[in-house]
């Protein structure tokens, strides 16, 4: 089999590596780098996913040095994942077939509502199908991944591999602040004080940095706790603490309101004695680390609210509100205001006797609600509370302690996620969102594997 394996991507990545050579020689040597990758690991077809676990970075890399092909190689190696699983299923038939798991009728039936307000309410083909794929492509990592992973071992490495590369990101961060990186001046308000910079390590923003560090530090923190040999307890302790330091530098308010709901869920389901050490701790940070108390006091002074409603979130809020009001039910159509497709074409539209061009909603929730009204809206959010309540159904079937305290890691850091989306487009950040269902994959493995012990499954 392994043999006949080879030749099959040997093929493969001749084909991609001829498509990458019209964009790049770099791009075309990443190819072929990918397809030996995958023919070195073909034994354990779950080694395969770990490439998602290093997206940033293959993203930055490629970004940096492959032009044009930086933007279509996530798509190729979902297609490569794809065929992978559908060879598997044929030449390896004494493994499960399609495995299924709780989060798979709520993602498909939002994938369903979503191509239906596709063909139902599209003014512009063109944009709608862009649109469409920027809402709902992503969850594509959570089918493929789901059907990849085989063993608890092979998702905690999955795992591992997430929390040395953010951990790596986050030492990057903190070398940043310690340099002082120049930043745009539009980061920081003018009427701010003590924010000499803001970090964002190769992710090119902070808000994006931030949410990655608070989707990755309960994580690792888990993972530490999980280990025998003292020394790897306290490298992923001090990755973890890395990142939570990252992300107070990177002075993302939305991300701080994520870490700290990520937080008070963790303290919750690990133990309960751990809120007065917590609080301690985010008071020390607000006195300790300057700027962040100035950042948090100008959030609730009448000066932020003034300057919010002339050019920031707020007034960005109020017009959202007004155009769903206008278009209640299935919204303006995917992709034509609120997020980077409207802004890529330049979308505008008349709100009330004024021509808006559009901007980002900063409130994922919101600018769903708006391209596709209250059913695209309440379709998404049935999806991310079937997110929460699997999760915490996977954590309370878990017997072994160990592997609970990774799942509640996972469950927060996602949590953390899902918060900060109220005041951050993050779900349209390629990245953020992979990494988002490659986690949620990884949980639903883990629910598998539960009711596999049990003879369920």
């Amino acid at each position: 089999m392994k043999k006949y394996t080879i030749y099959l991507f040997v093929l493969l990545g001749a084909v991609l590596g001829f498509l990458g050579a019209a964009e790049s020689f770099l791009a075309m040597l990443f190819v072929i780098a990918a397809m030996c990758f995958i023919i070195m690991v073909m034994s354990d077809y779950e080694k395969a996913t770990y490439v998602v676990a290093a997206y940033s970075i293959i993203d930055f890399l490629l970004r940096t040095f492959a032009g044009g092909f930086a933007g279509i190689w996530d798509e190729a190696y979902l297609a490569v994942l794809i065929l992978l699983w559908i060879y598997k299923l044929f030449i390896n038939q004494k493994e499960d077939g399609i495995k299924l798991a709780p989060l798979d009728f709520p993602a498909a039936f939002f994938i369903t509502a979503m191509f239906f307000i596709l063909i139902v309410n599209t003014s512009d083909i063109s944009i709608g199908i862009e649109g469409f794929r920027a809402s709902v492509q992503y969850i594509l990592w959570y089918f493929i991944t789901v059907q990849l992973l085989r063993t608890e071992k092979g998702a905690k490495n999955l795992l591992i591999a997430f929390s040395l590369i953010s951990g790596f990101i986050a030492m990057h961060g903190i070398y940043q602040y310690v340099i002082g990186a120049e930043m745009p001046t539009g980061w920081v308000d003018s009427k701010e004080a003590g924010v000499r910079t803001r970090v964002y390590s190769i992710l090119g923003s902070p808000n994006v940095m931030g949410s990655l560090m608070t989707l990755s530090a309960p994580i690792c923190f888990a993972l530490g706790l999980n280990q025998r040999k003292k020394g790897k307890c306290a490298l992923f302790i001090f990755l973890s603490l890395c990142m939570v330091i990252s992300l107070l530098f990177t002075f993302s308010r939305g991300a701080w309101i994520g870490f700290a709901a990520a937080a008070v869920l963790y303290v919750f389901l690990k133990d309960k004695r751990w809120f007065i050490p917590a609080i301690i701790a985010g008071v020390l940070a607000i006195l300790i680390v300057p700027g962040v108390g100035s950042r948090l006091s100008y959030m609730l002074s009448s000066e932020y609210i003034e300057s919010s409603m002339k050019g920031g979130r707020l007034i960005r809020w109020t017009r959202g509100l007004t155009i769903l009001k206008d278009n209640l039910l299935l919204g303006v159509g995917h992709g034509q205001f609120g997020g980077a497709v409207a802004m890529n074409h330049g979308i505008k539209r008349l709100i009330e006797t004024e021509v808006i061009k559009t901007f980002y909603m900063d409130n994922y929730y919101l600018k769903t609600a708006v391209e596709t009204g209250i059913v695209g809206l309440g379709a998404f959010l049935t999806l991310i509370l079937s997110v929460f309540t699997s999760f915490l159904r996977t954590i309370r079937v878990t017997a072994d302690k160990g592997l609970k305290e990774i799942e509640i890691g996972i469950l927060c850091g996602a949590a953390g996620v899902i918060v900060h989306n109220f005041v951050e487009n993050i779900f349209e950040v390629p990245m953020m969102a992979t990494c988002f269902w490659l986690l949620a994959a990884v949980m639903m493995h883990f629910w598998r594997l539960n009711f596999v012990k049990k003879g369920i499954v």
